[in-house]
């Protein structure tokens, strides 16, 4: 019973961070193994945008990334397409891609699970839901579908963007 009125209360507070800042964002892991990952919740109610969702980043860098993201979307400097680069001034290479709707309930991780349950609370449909992930490159500029890539990374950065 416990668990249960936790469970509720964690999910009206996240709505309320949403509903007040537009946005809150979930972090996922601990860096001593792999993945980590952070996402957001508030993106498509706030913005009518896709989530976001990026991996082996830390904390505080996930956070500033969303920050970043959410105020070029109000904006209007950025969109979000897959394969579409994001900030290509910045050294190395950042894409976006679309995630694959598949990773949303067939998988076995539940990647956005928490955005996708508050989505559907703050939302008539959750059939739309979109989310993006944003990839990046390996040191030396290359993605994970270039030849190449640095193989090491591929266990800390999901290919959310194919099928399960």
């Amino acid at each position: 019973m416990f668990k249960r009125l936790w469970d509720a209360w964690r999910k009206r507070d996240l709505a309320q961070r949403v509903r007040c800042d537009g946005w809150t964002g979930i972090y996922v892991g601990d860096y001593s193994t792999a993945p980590t990952w952070a996402y957001t919740i508030g993106f498509r109610s706030s913005l009518g945008s896709p989530e976001i969702v990026v991996f082996d980043l830390p904390r505080r860098s996930a956070d500033g990334v969303f920050q970043e993201v959410f105020r070029q979307l109000t904006a209007g400097e950025t969109v979000l397409a897959d394969g579409k680069p994001w900030k290509p001034e910045e050294p190395g290479r950042f894409v976006w891609r679309k995630v694959h709707p598949g990773r949303f309930v067939d998988d076995e991780e539940p990647w956005l699970g928490i955005s996708v349950t508050i989505d559907a609370m703050m939302n008539s449909s959750a059939e739309d839901f979109e989310a993006y992930q944003l990839v990046l490159s390996d040191a030396d500029g290359r993605l994970p579908w270039e030849a190449g890539y640095d193989e090491r990374l591929r266990p800390r950065q999901r290919a959310l963007y194919d099928a399960a």
